[in-house]
């Protein structure tokens, strides 16, 4: 009975029940259709030995380890699946080479990354444990496995969509723009999609809106406001303007110039706030990139896991 007892470090992470760690760290696999059975039934060792750690919180790390190893076995599978023949023994980053020319570049690169976790995985110290670090890297991983196997048309059919909607809103990256979201008229200095959706998420894509302090004084990354990572669908884009609708709560969202001499110089004091600050400690924007960059890659992997 004692394998059967909660392990406390749960307790100490605020998770109160069984239903609540279930709920909150137990990513169930989700799949599209061209994905193998054995991939699919493998996958359920994951989630139990995922479940487990409920009990033993180290097996976290040995979920993660076994999705990555089963990364590795989806490539081999793929390989198979093209009638590529295997010779002997043959390294992941040379099987992964092999099918380059089946996917883009973009999607290629991220399989590169994924390799090299499984060879950190695959040469683990012992007595180290990452633990709920790695539980955003377990959607990720989900979704490279995914990716194997969809076939080179929807992927060129993925990434033209979503680079017409990149080409067509370019001119909303950089300038003095107003959201109008959730009641409120926001400062922004930008917006850029992400990702689109091609399966259960088609017609969806992933926005990041970065705005502007208001009069707080910046003394620490903290202290600049969180940007909008939004999902929009039905969005409608011409020169000036950015129409949408929010899929989970239907609202309307828009993104307009603003050329108005009161929010213009909002943008120039908002600037010369972060350019002393800068002056002071050159680590606040780096750190607030980082965070940025850590939040979108979280909510990207959460949209795609979503799609499938």
């Amino acid at each position: 009975m004692d394998y059967l007892k909660p392990d406390k470090i749960w307790s100490y992470l605020g998770v109160k029940s069984e239903e609540e760690f279930k709920d909150r760290y137990l990513l169930k696999g989700k799949f599209h259709s061209l994905v193998p059975e054995k991939i699919i039934k493998d996958y359920e060792v994951v989630e139990r030995i995922t479940f487990y750690s409920y009990f033993h919180y180290p097996l976290l790390d040995e979920a993660f380890s076994k999705s990555t190893r089963l990364f590795e076995a989806s490539v081999t599978l793929k390989l198979e699946n093209l009638g590529i023949k295997k010779n002997g023994f043959e390294p992941l980053h040379s099987k992964l080479k092999r099918l380059e020319k089946y996917t883009s570049q973009g999607l290629y690169d991220l399989w590169k990354q994924a390799k090299e976790i499984r060879n950190d995985f695959a040469h683990r110290e012992a007595g180290v444990s990452i633990g709920i670090v790695l539980i955003n890297a377990f959607k990720h991983n989900l979704n490279m496995i995914n990716s194997l196997f969809l076939n080179l048309e929807t992927i060129e059919e993925k990434e033209n969509q979503f680079n017409v909607l990149l080409n067509q809103s370019e001119h909303f990256e950089n300038g003095f723009f107003i959201l109008e979201y959730q009641n409120k008229k926001i400062l922004v200095r930008g917006a850029k999609p992400y990702t689109s959706g091609i399966f259960k998420l088609t017609g969806q894509s992933l926005w990041v809106f970065i705005p502007i302090t208001g009069e707080k004084d910046i003394e620490k990354s903290s202290d600049l406001p969180k940007s909008f990572i939004l999902r929009l669908e039905n969005v409608i884009i011409d020169e000036t303007c950015l129409l949408a609708t929010c899929p989970t709560t239907t609202e309307q969202i828009k993104l307009i110039d603003t050329s108005k001499p009161e929010n213009i110089e909002k943008f120039i004091q908002h600037d010369k706030r972060i350019e002393l600050l800068e002056a002071k400690t050159s680590t606040v924007s780096l750190e607030y990139m980082a965070m940025l960059h850590h939040n979108i890659l979280k909510e990207v992997s959460r949209f795609l896991y979503d799609d499938w």
